[in-house]
């Protein structure tokens, strides 16, 4: 069977269950047989949603009366879903959802099944990340994950959609800060998903393929990543809903090997309306980082910032600020704003190891050497992912590099050719000064990871930025005056000015170079060369 004609069988079949599921559901709600379309809801609970059947589906359910729906809440959940696609009708929504998870938690509720509760369960979850409640909605997923895992086989049965159940619960997870929870859930969904068309796993296939590519994992995206062009899924599955989290893989790929064109036309696949998916923040981030990659930072800039406009009180909230800002900061320093990214880190990102890796990153643009290995230091014993050691490895070396010959140098260097060349990441070298970025190349090299410096696009991603250009020139000559050993006073002195206008300039010095004393701030500005006649 030609890849084609497997689509066209998928798509034909998919357009049969629903069109299945909706004589069903007709049937039942104008028979005013209330258990049977609870039964019509529980078979065709995904199909219904869809947005072929949505709307048809949503006019059915709006006839059901509300001592009904409070009777049966898989019916008002699956109205509640309905509805939920319609932006201005997610208040109403979610009166639903919460009279439907007041009965699943009940235990009085003896005649509601257990698949019920489940199916009810994994909603409430996706209904509260939509709102938002990024810890309630990974409360919910927990329960419902629990339930699942539970049922026997001949409950089992009666979800037709199994695996998207479980990518549902896996969404959920993963966007609570819970990536290892979430692979875990997707691989259980793709397990029970059919191998031939139609195939309802798609979307724990890309949560898979996606999850592993946005922590590093490059070769564990790739075994999923293939399968999904190659196994029972269509075009469509690849970019609508389902197949976000694999569109974004593809793109994050192709970024690590410098490619923003064929990520861009990866993210340009998508299919979705602008308010429709709660993906939009990591869709926004890879549209940066593209851009980033591209050589068109600015543009990367605005595209984020009106897609943050876009999406209203939901793009203003902490937690979205916290998750752009690190895509943020880096776009402001390949703007040649390094200021502008130290005040993002700063006012945006916490204590973690996020926070710590870029205002580490921001210190090491700015010539602030010991600063960023303070930050690098602050990571401690923290559980990083892969993308996450890769940065800090490249940063440290960075760092190590600048200054005089360590012991622990080499082994950084060593470690840090390693992970790279097991997980796939070029982007951690990439995203360092071009100073920087030689220095930490040749060495690699040295150490024989040739093949993997050798992938390094020529033109840098980021600017070097010159820490004589952020000194004053008065904090300069207060810079020379420490070359010469001079006190307080006697700066003070040369330069006519107060003793308390030295002390002042003295910090400023200190905080530009991420020094704490002066012996540090001349070593700086000899390895540096901060007092050298310009040209």
């Amino acid at each position: 069977m030609s890849d084609r004609e497997g689509a066209a069988l998928a798509d034909g079949a998919a357009d049969d269950a629903g069109d299945d599921a909706l004589a069903a559901l007709r049937t039942a709600v104008e028979a005013a047989d209330w258990p049977a379309v609870t039964n019509a809801v529980r078979r065709g609970w995904f199909t219904l949603v869809t947005d072929e059947h949505s709307e048809t589906t949503r006019a059915l359910l709006e006839r059901v009366p509300a001592s009904v729906l409070r009777a049966e809440p898989l019916i008002a959940t699956e109205l509640g879903i309905v509805l939920n696609k319609l932006r201005f009708h997610r208040l109403r929504a979610v009166r639903y959802f919460v009279m439907a998870v007041r009965a699943a938690r009940s235990t009085q509720n003896s005649d509601l099944l257990p698949v019920d509760r489940v199916l009810i369960r994994t909603a409430e979850s996706g209904a509260l990340r939509l709102l938002g409640r990024t810890g309630a909605s990974v409360a919910a997923a927990r329960a419902a994950r629990e339930q699942l895992d539970r049922l026997g086989d001949d409950d089992r049965e009666l979800i037709a959609d199994l695996p998207r159940i479980y990518a549902v619960i896996g969404v959920s997870l993963y966007y609570g800060g819970l990536p290892e929870e979430a692979l875990d859930a997707a691989a259980h969904g793709l397990a029970e998903a059919p191998t031939t068309p139609p195939s309802t796993g798609m979307g724990a296939l890309a949560l898979l393929a996606g999850v592993h590519a946005l922590r590093g994992d490059i070769p564990y995206a790739m075994e999923h990543i293939h399968y999904a062009r190659t196994g029972p899924w269509t075009d469509r599955q690849r970019s609508m809903y389902s197949g976000v989290f694999y569109r974004i893989a593809e793109a994050v790929v192709a970024l690590e090997r410098f490619d923003a064109d064929r990520a861009r036309a990866e993210l340009d696949s998508l299919i979705h309306g602008r308010h429709g998916t709660e993906h939009w923040v990591t869709v926004a981030q890879m549209r940066a980082l593209t851009e980033l990659v591209a050589g068109n930072p600015g543009t990367g800039l605005a595209d984020l910032d009106a897609s943050v406009a876009e999406h209203g009180a939901g793009g203003r909230s902490p937690r979205v600020h916290a998750i752009l800002a690190p895509i943020r900061a880096q776009l402001q320093l390949a703007l040649g704003n390094p200021d502008a990214a130290a005040a993002i880190v700063k006012r945006e990102l916490s204590a973690g190891a996020a926070g710590h890796l870029e205002r580490a990153r921001v210190a090491l643009a700015l010539g602030q050497s010991g600063s960023a290995l303070s930050e690098l230091r602050s990571i401690g014993a923290e559980r990083l992912s892969s993308r996450q050691a890769a940065d800090a490895a490249a940063l440290e070396a960075a760092v190590l590099l600048r200054i005089s010959p360590t012991p622990r140098r080499d082994g950084v260097i060593e470690r840090l050719g390693t992970l790279l060349q097991r997980t796939g990441q070029r982007l951690a070298l990439a995203l360092l000064p071009p100073q920087d970025r030689q220095r930490v190349t040749e060495a690699m090299e040295a150490a024989g990871y040739g093949a993997v410096t050798a992938e390094l696009p020529e033109r840098p991603l980021l600017p070097d930025v010159e820490p004589r250009l952020l000194l004053t020139r008065r904090e300069r000559a207060v810079l020379e005056q420490l070359m010469l050993n001079r006190t307080t006073p006697e700066i003070a002195a040369a330069l006519v000015v107060s003793a308390n206008t030295v002390k002042t300039q003295l910090r400023s010095i200190y905080r530009k170079l991420g020094v704490s004393d002066r012996e540090d701030a001349v070593a700086v500005a000899l390895e540096r060369h901060l007092l050298a006649d310009e040209d």
